[in-house]
């Protein structure tokens, strides 16, 4: 239920779609860079099941809702039945967001522009890095051939079917012209030698080891947050990744001016 108190008449309503979207720390985070940026508009969290996520992704043209965010679990259903996905959302069969246009659903995607902004903010240069996406079976794949625009020396991708890693480097081949490229079997409890890496970009649940990497970078867009005990290294947490997302949110669709003083802001507000 929707509370029509906390809305103005400029407000803009924006749905965060998930099985317990209510209590996702990214909405949280939503409301706290809007309102840091001035903004009038506002999230709210639709807990939905998924026998009638359908549903309402397909109504949400005819409701008061403007635009819609989707929780990890929704995205590639949501890619799925999307009028109009955008290059990125076809690419990686993924859908961050999406936006009635004359009652069609238009996708989102985040991703990039979100790593792009978080690398920015947290001072963190990839050209001529070697990199490693840990786990393939969300946001790395959009954010893959990103890796080629950042000019990176190296990315390796780690990925539960390898099969599917090597297609996905195939697939953004182009994106990733004079880039050295290899693919690696990722399964439960694999010790990554940390040391090969100058940054482990890591999207699984999967439990990991880690070998050497004093100077690794870790960088994490799971959601859910991979590091349960100190690894070695610099790690750039989940609480980063999502406030650097809410701020794309806040430039791509509510048209708002940020900085990085507001990306540190807003992080320390909600915890990060």
């Amino acid at each position: 239920m929707i509370d029509e108190g906390i809305l103005s008449k400029e407000s803009r309503l924006i749905a965060l779609y998930g099985q317990n979207a209510q209590a996702s720390p990214f909405l949280k985070r939503l409301n706290t860079a809007f309102r840091t940026l001035g903004l009038p508009d506002y999230a709210v969290g639709l807990d939905i099941t998924p026998e009638h996520f359908a549903y309402m992704l397909k109504g949400m043209p005819n409701s008061k809702v403007t635009m819609a965010l989707y929780e990890p679990e929704y995205r590639k259903e949501a890619a799925a039945l999307v009028d109009l996905p955008d290059t990125c959302t076809t690419r990686s069969g993924l859908c961050d967001g999406a936006v009635a246009r004359e009652g069609k659903l238009a996708s989102v995607c985040f991703f990039p522009e979100a790593f792009e902004r978080l690398l920015a903010c947290e001072s963190v240069n990839l050209r001529n890095a070697r990199v490693l996406l840990l786990g393939m079976d969300g946001v790395n794949r959009a954010l893959l051939p990103l890796l080629g625009v950042l000019e990176v020396a190296s990315v390796e991708v780690a990925c539960e079917r390898v099969e599917e890693g090597a297609g996905l480097l195939e697939a953004s081949m182009a994106s990733l012209t004079g880039v050295k490229k290899d693919v690696h079997w990722l399964r439960e409890g694999m010790a990554i030698e940390a040391d090969a890496y100058d940054t482990v970009v890591v999207d699984t649940a999967l439990p990991f080891g880690v070998k050497g990497g004093a100077k690794t970078l870790w960088i994490d867009v799971s959601e859910k947050g991979f590091v349960e005990r100190p690894v070695p290294g610099r790690v750039i947490g989940v609480e980063a990744w999502q406030t650097a997302r809410a701020l794309s949110v806040a430039v791509r669709w509510l048209g708002a001016e940020v900085n990085c003083d507001q990306y540190d802001l807003i992080l320390n507000k909600t915890g990060g």
